[in-house]
C-alpha cells in the first residue's frame, strides 16, 4: 500500500491519531457542535471509521512503528479506544481482536525502537541522514548534487520541492540511485552492534 511507504505513512499515522484524539482523548468534547444532523456530524459513525482504519493496519510492523515514533501517540489514548470500541460494538470478530491488539504491539515495538537508537547513537556521520541528523534506513545518491541521503528524506522533500536540496537542480525521485555499497557498511556496522549488545546481555 502506497500509505505505509516511509514518506507517507507518518502523515497517515498522525492524521489518524489526531482525529482519535479529538473522538476518544480527554479533550473528546471539543468536537460536540449544536445540531449535528445539519452538519452531517456522526461522530459514533466517524469513530467506527477510525478503528475499522487502525485495524486494517495494525497487523503491520511499519504502522506499529510509526504509532510508536508519532508524538500524538499514547497508550492511554489507544487503549481508551479500544475499549469505547468495544462498548460500542463498532468492529467485530477479527477485526476486533487485532485492534485490541494494537496497544501492546506499539508499546513492545517501542522498546526495540529505543535500543537500536541506542546502538545509532556513535554511528559514523556517514551513515547519517545530512538534513534530519538520523541513522539512514535506505541511503541513495542524488545525481544532482553526489550527495546521499535516505530515501524517505528526499521523498518527503520532493513532494513539495521537486530541486536537489544542497544545489537546487531539478530532480525527481526516479533520478536517485541506492547507495549500494554504503548499505552494505552500514547493515555490517550495525548487525555487529547488535551482536555486542547481546552478548553483554548473556554475561
Amino acid at each position: 500500500s502506497l500509505f505505509l511507504l516511509d514518506e507517507l505513512c507518518p502523515r497517515l499515522v498522525n492524521m489518524l491519531l489526531h482525529v482519535l484524539t479529538k473522538l476518544v482523548g480527554a479533550k473528546g468534547m471539543e468536537l460536540k457542535v449544536d445540531n449535528p444532523e445539519s452538519y452531517n456530524f456522526r461522530p459514533k459513525e466517524m469513530l467506527a471509521d477510525l478503528c475499522d482504519i487502525f485495524s486494517s493496519y495494525a497487523g503491520l510492523l511499519v504502522f506499529q512503528e510509526h504509532c510508536a515514533k508519532s508524538g500524538y501517540y499514547t497508550k492511554y489514548l489507544m487503549s481508551k479506544a479500544v475499549k469505547t470500541c468495544s462498548k460500542l460494538n463498532l468492529l467485530s470478530g477479527n477485526e476486533m481482536d487485532v485492534f485490541e491488539e494494537l496497544p501492546s504491539k506499539v508499546e513492545k515495538v517501542s522498546l526495540t525502537i529505543e535500543n537500536d537508537e541506542a546502538l545509532t547513537i556513535d554511528a559514523p556521520n556517514e551513515f547519517l541522514d545530512p538534513l534530519m541528523w538520523t541513522f539512514m534506513k535506505d541511503p541513495v545518491r542524488l545525481p544532482t548534487s553526489g550527495n546521499i541521503i535516505d530515501r524517505s528524506t528526499i521523498t518527503q522533500h520532493l513532494l513539495n520541492d521537486p530541486n536537489d536540496p544542497f544545489n537546487r537542480k531539478a530532480l525527481s525521485i526516479d533520478m536517485v540511485e541506492p547507495a549500494t555499497e554504503l548499505k552494505e557498511r552500514m547493515t555490517i556496522w550495525l548487525d555487529q552492534k547488535r551482536e555486542e549488545r547481546d552478548c553483554k546481555m548473556e554475561e
